[in-house]
C-alpha cells in the first residue's frame, strides 16, 4: 500500500546552478530598478487558511513571471521536467490512471517567483480549485534557515535543496504552507497545475487570460501532451460509439 507523502515527488538537478541564480536576479533586478512599473514587482496573495477557515494575506514577496521572456521559458521548461518525472513515477507505482492524472497537469495558470525573508511564510492551505489539480515548486537557493515545506500541518516536511523540483496533487488532502524564515532568504518558483481553464482569468473566456500579450499555449507542457491527445482520442471514440456515462 502507498500512504499520501508517496505521491509527493522530489526531482534532483531540475535548474543548474547558473539558471537559479539567473532568476534570483531577475527577481532583485525588477523589485530595485526605479523604472520597472509596480505592477511589474512583487506582491502578496490571499488564501483560506486551513485550520482557521479564515482568509488570510501570506506574507511571502511575489513577481509572476512574463510570459516570452527567458525566466518564463525556464520556469516553463522546469516544470515540464517535473511532470515528465512525474508522469514516470505515477506509471511505476501502478495504483493510479497516470494519462488521465498527468493530462490535468497540462497547463500552468501563471509562474511565480516568489521571495521569503525572515519572518516570512505562507500559511497551511489547498491549492485545489476547480481547474487546478497539481503544484509544482522549483528551489532556487540553499543558505536559509527555516523555510521548511509543512504537509498535513506540520506532520511531515520537506526541506528542499538548491536545484530541485517538488510536484504533488493539488487536493484538500495535501494541506501544506511554508514555515517561517529565521535566517536569510528562501527563492523559489511556483506554478499550479491544470486544465486550459486554469490560464484563463475570472471570466473565463478562451481569449481572456490571465498575462497579457500572452497566448494559452505559452502556459502548456510539453510532456502532457501525450497523455491530453491519448484522452481525447478516447472520449472522441466512445462519444462516436454512442457510449455514455
Amino acid at each position: 500500500m502507498i500512504n499520501l507523502t508517496d505521491l509527493i515527488l522530489i526531482v534532483d538537478n531540475v535548474l543548474s546552478d547558473a539558471e537559479c541564480e539567473y532568476l534570483i536576479s531577475d527577481f532583485e533586478e525588477r523589485e530595485s530598478n526605479p523604472k520597472v512599473p509596480y505592477q511589474l514587482k512583487s506582491y502578496r496573495e490571499q488564501c483560506f487558511e486551513s485550520n482557521s477557515n479564515e482568509v488570510r494575506e501570506s506574507t511571502v514577496d511575489i513577481q509572476t513571471l512574463l510570459p516570452q521572456t527567458d525566466p518564463f521559458f525556464l520556469a516553463n521548461r522546469g516544470t515540464d521536467t517535473m511532470i515528465k518525472h512525474y508522469k514516470e513515477y505515477i506509471d511505476k507505482l501502478d495504483y493510479f490512471w497516470t494519462h488521465a492524472l498527468i493530462a490535468d497537469l497540462a497547463y500552468s495558470h501563471k509562474y511565480r517567483l516568489m521571495k521569503y525573508g525572515i519572518g516570512q511564510s505562507i500559511h497551511d492551505h489547498v491549492d485545489k480549485n476547480p481547474s487546478t489539480y497539481g503544484s509544482c515548486t522549483l528551489a532556487l537557493n540553499d543558505g536559509y534557515q527555516g523555510g521548511k515545506f509543512r504537509f498535513f500541518k506540520g506532520n511531515y516536511t520537506v526541506d528542499l535543496k538548491k536545484g530541485q523540483g517538488m510536484i504533488f496533487p493539488a487536493d484538500y488532502f495535501f494541506v501544506h504552507g511554508v514555515e517561517p524564515i529565521t535566517q536569510g532568504y528562501r527563492y523559489s518558483v511556483n506554478s499550479f497545475l491544470g486544465a486550459p481553464e486554469c490560464v484563463l482569468d475570472a471570466s473565463q473566456e478562451p481569449t481572456s487570460l490571465r498575462e497579457p500579450g500572452s497566448d494559452i499555449s505559452d502556459y502548456r507542457h510539453a510532456s502532457a501532451v501525450e497523455s491530453v491527445e491519448l484522452i481525447k482520442g478516447a472520449v472522441n471514440e466512445s462519444e462516436g460509439r454512442g457510449y455514455s456515462s
